[in-house]
């Protein structure tokens, strides 16, 4: 689809829209300028780009079952089993309310049929009101757990420390979002390699993330850990946007230095947080390296090279050799915050308070491993690291990218980030797509006057009713351009022009054959023929 057909539709979607919130105005201007943040350090400047009424279907990665399926049937399949899972949640005792919201979602659109058991976690023990309300709202299994303190507190002799207390007070006094808040660090370190090892997690195969006050859009009639299991997917993400550059300095030069020192070769899942700045051969054309990071930087780089070069051998007193051999002289090493070993973190991540995953991904000893080595660098208390980047980092060193999946098809809501697909309607007259929503309890009745959402021959959902607002898999420009670039890319060969398989990239650039055409147009603008050997510096970087 064209970039002008994309903007006609973007534009009539607003035109029919209610007027923004001002908090939905706020979180899509945030998460904008998270996305122009990323965009302006990458080589590719994407638009607005809508992909919610386009088929986003590859070999790669596909929505399980497109619309309704009837779940009675679902439930009755020979080759269907219940898997080894639970939901998992961690929160307090004040949140019982927020919490009511988050079950009833939960169960009217899903849980309701397939009543899979929950399991709470808490820093202190759960009140007998929370855990009989929660009872009471769900005919699953619920159990409650207390966090050990081991997995929740800091060591002693970090937290007695007068340091811990001025890092967190300094990312308060700068700005940092929940810097000086010790139980939001608390929280993102127990997600980050604690969760798993808990007794009540740890006998589950699977787990499923929520949230307290998170809505799901959609109704899900199928089972989720059922189907990933069936088509060896381990990892499932609904929404992928870019991180908080300032909360996560140096998260990825730590994870850099443990590939480095433990020699690892990652899983192709690292491509996709990860940009090549290797334009050029680093090892052949070292003294460009610096300068070139993206392709754009060639068409500014070379130009000058190519006068310099003429100046020196042909006309000493060439105006715009001078020139340029003056502006390089003054040119200063463009700074690149990220880059190491010529990659660079692009910032996206999988937004993992919702998550569907294997347990088992963070019991492999290369996760747990990495873990400790971040643990040990005290990031989590002197920078704010979220669980998030670490889980999409640290899952990237073992998991390819065909092991991850994205529910395209799962409505979702936390906090004003929310996703939500179009319903999907069959052109196919023997497929009845949106089939008629019964309930299994009656307090999960939905009244005559309830409403779905106009369906489209693309959509996913089903019985979805969203909410008028962006969809951030609209407005994640980069991330979710990315996900999409490598989801279509070939099977059979690479993930991409641009990528090998595991850890390996590839110069992307001829720099010979670029250097002999910008020359060939230098010299005929001085009415001049190129000599033959006027590439001869340069020497075809050897890709295997």
């Amino acid at each position: 689809m064209s970039q002008g057909m994309r903007l006609k539709r973007f534009l009539s979607r607003i035109i029919r829209w209610r007027p923004l919130s001002l908090a939905q105005l706020l979180i899509l201007l945030f998460t904008a300028g998270l996305t122009f943040i990323v965009v302006w350090n990458t080589e590719m400047p994407i638009p607005y780009i809508s992909y919610d009424t386009d088929d986003m279907d590859s070999k790669r990665d596909w929505v399980f079952n497109r619309g309704c399926v009837d779940t009675q049937e679902y439930l009755q399949r020979k080759d269907y089993h219940k898997r080894n899972a639970t939901f998992v949640i961690l929160t307090r005792n004040e949140e019982l309310d927020d919490m009511l919201k988050t079950i009833y979602s939960i169960e009217s659109r899903f849980n309701q049929w397939f009543e899979y058991p929950y399991v709470f976690l808490n820093n202190e023990p759960f009140t007998e009101h929370f855990q009989n309300t929660i009872k009471e709202n769900t005919n699953a299994k619920v159990e409650f757990g207390v966090i050990d303190e081991s997995m929740w507190e800091f060591p002693e002799n970090i937290r007695n420390s007068p340091a811990f207390e001025n890092f967190l007070q300094n990312q308060g006094d700068r700005g940092i979002l929940y810097g000086n808040q010790e139980s939001y660090h608390k929280m993102c370190r127990f997600y980050s390699g604690f969760f798993y090892r808990h007794p009540l997690v740890a006998k589950y195969k699977w787990y499923w993330r929520l949230e307290p006050d998170v809505e799901f859009y959609c109704d899900l009639t199928y089972d989720p850990f059922f189907e990933m299991e069936k088509t060896n997917k381990k990892y499932a993400f609904t929404i992928m946007i870019p991180e908080l550059y300032y909360t996560i300095p140096n998260l990825f030069r730590y994870t850099k230095l443990f590939i480095r020192q433990n020699k690892l070769k990652t899983g192709s899942l690292w491509k996709l947080f990860v940009d090549n700045y290797e334009i050029i051969d680093s090892k052949k054309y070292g003294e460009y390296d610096d300068f070139i990071n993206h392709k754009d930087d060639i068409s500014v780089k070379l130009p000058q090279e190519v006068a310099i070069d003429y100046l020196l051998n042909e006309d000493k007193n060439d105006s715009d050799g001078l020139r340029n051999l003056i502006n390089k002289a003054k040119s200063i090493t463009p700074l690149q915050e990220e880059k190491f070993d010529n990659e660079g973190y692009n910032l996206c991540h999988f937004w993992s308070n919702f998550e569907i995953a294997r347990v088992d991904l963070y019991t492999n000893e290369v996760y747990e491993e990495y873990f400790q080595f971040l643990e040990e660098s005290n990031g989590f208390w002197q920078e704010r690291w979220g669980d998030a980047p670490i889980h999409s980092l640290g899952l990237s060193l073992i998991l390819n990218f065909d092991e991850v999946h994205y529910f395209r098809d799962i409505g979702y809501r936390h906090g004003e980030i929310k996703h939500c697909p179009k319903n999907f309607v069959s052109d196919d007259e023997n497929r009845s797509s949106q089939l008629p929503y019964q309930s299994k309890h009656a307090k999960y009745n939905r009244g005559f006057f309830h409403r779905y959402d106009k369906g489209h021959s693309n959509g996913n959902g089903c019985r979805c009713s969203c909410p008028p607002s962006f969809d951030v898999e609209d407005t994640a420009y980069y991330c979710m351009y990315k996900w999409f670039e490598m989801s279509f890319a070939n099977p059979d060969t690479n993930l991409g022009d641009n990528t090998l398989p595991g850890n390996e990239h590839k110069p992307l650039e001829d720099v010979k054959d670029t250097y002999e055409e910008i020359a060939s147009q230098f010299y005929a603008s001085k009415g001049k023929k190129p000599p033959k050997d006027v590439g001869s510096k340069f020497h075809k970087p050897k890709v295997n």
